[in-house]
């Protein structure tokens, strides 16, 4: 296998979906023709609109003020967030390192009504924040119809520069809130351009994407109004998805978009060096990035992908594979005929899992004859050393191995036998100031998505495996059993050194109806 493959983002994919095919993707056909391959669909008109920017909000002296308002759509019925009355457009917020976080988010759904459909919270995903009220505390800080969320979250000092997203994380909710309802948006903190000078020369592109809609596999019951368990709920789901027969099949009752624009026209010169800082923001949708040309990947996760010593600074790739939760920095170049499609290409996430068919997401085109403009074209360029701490220095000795096992069962998702309970006790207790080598073992038929809350881990080894570039992440593909029965593996060193995440807090599969459905555990570091 090409070390191309081991590389990129969701390394584990690639060991489904990269055997056998070269360094340049096939154009994969889906069975039932229903998506269109790489080049063949849409053609160059469409009417459509340039790729919108979502507004921005900076940090002044130090703290960044946001107010957000979750409601229902009037047009789509699902809920959403509601910046300055601009609707679907969560604002993305630019932070330095060691500044503030202030949020205030109020319940607006129904009034009156007091069922956790209509209950609302914040996960500021990947920031090494506090788990204690008023800081990234899922389990405890809630808001019911007609209250107001006020949120203080400290950025750490020594956070690593790169791009981070939030979404709310009501438990029983999050398939209707972020996936169905795309409630979501990008956080990014400054200071990767002091790493990498060249990319402040570039025109910047912060693209989320989103797959909204009612799939069949994401439908939700809609009867139960009892607060006292919101996890009772999804024990009424249906059962996870039989075989998957058409893994590139058609994704029915989902529309796929980016910033919230349907195929909208990415304006590009031959040539010219863009940076894209990508957001898979879908509740299921895993990703596979690919517009015909070179990319050069920068950072996984919010880390630079130098952070690990004896790293290059980027990886030249033809395809980007991301679970949903991740996030992926990396350069593209304007194609030299003027226009190239920017897709999704197919992946195969195992025998029982989603399908996630070819998709075409956006189209590059060259800016029109006469139109004025300076690109860069230049090549990458290092520069500052990143700085140095725990993330970019060998690690200490490991306190603890730990064994997690995903399974299903029961119409539920489950972490080493056990369906989450709001009530349970921490699965895990683990000390501040230490690392833990974790072994991800997966014994079903589709792929999972671990994510660790409040921390990053080290993605070392694959069903077997030795990366021979670890990474940072903090979302990451856990590979399905293979056919000969063999579990999916995967071993991470969890780190838990930074005081600042003393307290209780989540780990599960950010499949987010997986999640909703009982994948998911506390841990407690003390």
């Amino acid at each position: 296998m090409k070390r191309r493959c081991i590389v990129v983002l969701v390394v584990i994919a690639w060991l489904t979906g990269c055997v056998g095919q070269s360094s340049t993707p096939s154009v994969p056909i889906p069975p039932n023709g229903a998506q269109n391959a790489p080049g063949q669909g849409g053609g160059r008109g469409d009417g459509a609109q340039e790729l919108p920017e979502p507004p921005v909000v900076n940090s002044h002296n130090g703290i960044a003020k946001v107010a957000l308002f979750a409601q229902l759509s009037g047009q789509t019925g699902f809920p959403e967030f509601i910046y300055k009355d601009m609707g679907e457009a969560a604002p993305t917020i630019r932070v330095n390192p060691g500044d503030t976080i202030v949020m205030d988010v109020t319940d607006d759904f129904f009034r009156g009504h007091g069922g956790p459909k209509h209950l609302i919270n914040i996960h500021f995903h990947g920031i090494g924040s506090s788990p204690h009220a008023p800081g990234d505390d899922v389990l405890g800080t809630i808001a019911r119809p007609g209250e107001t969320l006020h949120y203080v979250v400290h950025v750490p000092k020594n956070q690593e520069p790169g791009l981070y997203w939030y979404h709310p994380h009501v438990h029983g909710e999050t398939t209707y809130q972020v996936g169905q309802g795309g409630m979501s948006g990008a956080i990014i903190v400054n200071g990767l351009e002091k790493h990498i000078p060249s990319l402040a020369k570039m025109r910047q592109r912060v693209i989320v994407v989103r797959a909204t809609g009612l799939a069949p596999d994401a439908e939700r019951d809609n009867d139960d109004d009892d607060m006292s368990d919101m996890s009772d709920m999804s024990s009424k789901s249906e059962h996870p998805q039989g075989f998957n027969t058409e893994p590139c099949g058609s994704d029915l009752g989902l529309t796929t978009k980016i910033n919230w624009a349907f195929h909208p026209t990415i304006t590009i010169a031959p040539g010219e060096k863009q940076f894209f800082r990508v957001i898979n923001a879908t509740g299921h949708k895993t990703l596979r990035l690919w517009y015909g040309g070179e990319m050069q990947v920068v950072a996984i996760d919010g880390f630079a992908y130098d952070t690990w010593p004896g790293n290059p600074p980027y990886e030249t790739v033809k395809t980007i594979v991301m679970p949903p939760a991740s996030r992926a920095e990396f350069v593209v170049t304007g194609p030299r005929s003027g226009y190239a499609d920017f897709r999704t290409l197919c992946y195969d996430s195992g025998p029982v899992g989603d399908h996630d068919p070819d998709l075409l997401l956006g189209r590059m085109i060259a800016p029109n004859r006469g139109h004025g403009g300076h690109y860069y074209t230049g090549p990458l360029t290092v520069g500052a050393p990143l700085p140095q701490n725990g993330y970019t220095t060998p690690l200490p000795p490991v306190a603890a191995k730990r064994v997690v096992v995903f399974s299903e069962g029961n119409k539920r998702f489950l972490l080493n036998g056990k369906s989450f309970k709001l009530a349970d006790p921490p699965m895990f207790i683990v000390h501040v100031g230490t690392v833990e080598e974790w072994r991800l073992v997966n014994v079903t038929d589709e792929i999972h998505d671990f994510h660790l809350h409040q921390a990053h881990f080290l993605v070392k080894q694959i069903d077997g495996v030795k990366l021979a570039h670890p990474y940072w992440a903090d979302s990451v593909v856990v590979p399905h059993r293979r056919k000969d029965g063999q579990a999916g593996t995967e071993v991470v060193i969890a780190d838990f050194r930074d005081p600042i995440i003393k307290g209780t807090f989540l780990f599960h599969c950010h499949i987010l109806d997986h999640e909703d459905k009982g994948m998911m555990a506390k841990i407690e570091a003390i």
